[in-house]
């Protein structure tokens, strides 16, 4: 939701003010208020590419929660390429650093939810920006303050969600998709936040896309006409946008029912196995950063509460099979 727009140019080095080398009175004229996962997010920068951007990522979601603002700052400036490679990243305590190279970077203060960034115009227009950047920087720090971020899918029917968990290739996006074409809703392929205040099992995702490896399409070849390539983290990836798949009934939210970790193989008999959730507490730790105490005990009370309700080990080599077990568990 745009709050001002005007006009904007690329600041150079030229543009620079003796005076100002740092740039701390860099002229931000362009204006925006978006939500990601429903949490309000202000953004000024000196781009209108930069308002498109976000708008690409968080146009369509409203304000669901009261809570103070995340503050972003953005300068395009110089001329450069995209970073050869994904970005660094650094933390000690709340402040955490994202480095593409020396023009493409940013720095956010997690407690006070301040991001300030600088990018070329390059990176930008090549979706860098928007992938290993803007969205990796929010998220952190929705995580930091309000959410408890996990690696997993999350499916619902009847009300229930189903939290997909799992190593890379165990079939959580594959999983998700043959759900949400079987009666279910998807709320997530790959990412689910857990909202830490008010205590309870909600859980939001984003069910606008989807991401797959090449081998899914052999398992959907009625997808290969949808998809575009990216590449996340050193791999290959496709992006899917729901909006295009009629065959595919979505929800941004739900209450959390129960977690299961999957084990796809390629030939074994359907199962359902308790796991420990000391074992189920390490997995899903091990796949989140390490905040400082008391960040730290937050996020484990969250976990802790998810998995008092139960979690699983499903065993699969069929979509059909492991469809029916989750039927079950709702």
């Amino acid at each position: 939701m745009l709050l001002c727009k005007a006009s904007g140019a690329i600041m150079k080095s030229s543009d620079m003010h003796p005076d100002d080398q740092l740039m701390l009175r860099a002229k931000l004229d362009q204006r925006a208020q978006f939500y990601p996962l429903g949490f309000p997010l202000q953004i000024a920068t000196n781009s209108p590419d930069i308002l498109s951007a976000v708008e690409q990522t968080w146009g369509s979601w409203t304000q669901a929660f009261d809570r103070p603002p995340l503050e972003m700052r953005v300068i395009v400036h110089l001329d450069g390429p995209v970073p050869p490679a994904e970005p660094v990243y650094r933390a000690q305590k709340h402040l955490i650093t994202f480095t593409g190279d020396n023009a493409n970077f940013a720095v956010c203060d997690l407690e006070r939810g301040y991001i300030f960034s600088c990018v070329t115009p390059a990176t930008v227009a090549s979706g860098y920006f928007r992938a290993h950047l803007l969205e990796t920087i929010a998220y952190l720090a929705l995580d930091y303050q309000h959410v408890t971020i996990l690696h997993a899918g999350c499916v619902v029917r009847n009300g229930r969600g189903v939290l997909l968990c799992g190593d890379p290739g165990a079939g959580k996006s594959c999983l998700s998709y043959a759900c949400a074409t079987n009666g279910w809703k998807l709320v997530s392929d790959d990412f689910s936040a857990i909202l830490r205040q008010p205590r309870g099992r909600m859980v939001i995702g984003r069910p606008e896309r989807m991401r797959f490896r090449s081998t899914a399409f052999e398992l959907f070849p009625e997808l290969v006409g949808q998809r575009s390539e990216f590449t996340q983290f050193g791999k290959h990836m496709f992006e899917l946008y729901t909006g295009s798949l009629p065959q595919v009934q979505t929800a941004r939210c739900c209450q959390a029912e129960t977690l299961v970790f999957l084990d796809r193989q390629d030939s074994c008999s359907p199962e359902l196995v308790p796991m420990p959730v000391e074992q189920a507490l390490a997995k899903l730790e091990f796949d989140r950063f390490y905040w400082d105490p008391p960040i730290f005990e937050e996020h484990r009370e969250r976990l802790m509460d998810l998995l008092a309700r139960g979690v699983h080990t499903l065993r699969y080599s069929n979509f059909d099979d492991a469809i029916r077990i989750l039927e079950s568990l709702v």
